[in-house]
């Protein structure tokens, strides 16, 4: 389902649900579109410490 005029933003919704549900997500989908947040740079005041994690990654191990 795209969410505004940038193709790249959207969303994906299961195939499974019925004709009328599968409408009226898309509609709450679409009336919403403004409430998401497709970087880091859109989500002003989270805390990075609580969005962002680390890995921890031992450098004397190939990586698979």
């Amino acid at each position: 389902v795209p969410l505004g005029e940038d193709p790249s933003r959207g969303v994906k919704i299961g195939t499974g649900l019925p004709d009328l549900a599968r409408k009226q997500l898309k509609a709450c989908l679409r009336e919403n579109a403004d409430l998401f947040a497709w970087s880091a740079a859109e989500m002003s005041g989270l805390d990075p410490e609580v969005a962002c994690h680390q890995l921890t990654i031992d450098p004397s191990v190939s990586a698979v």
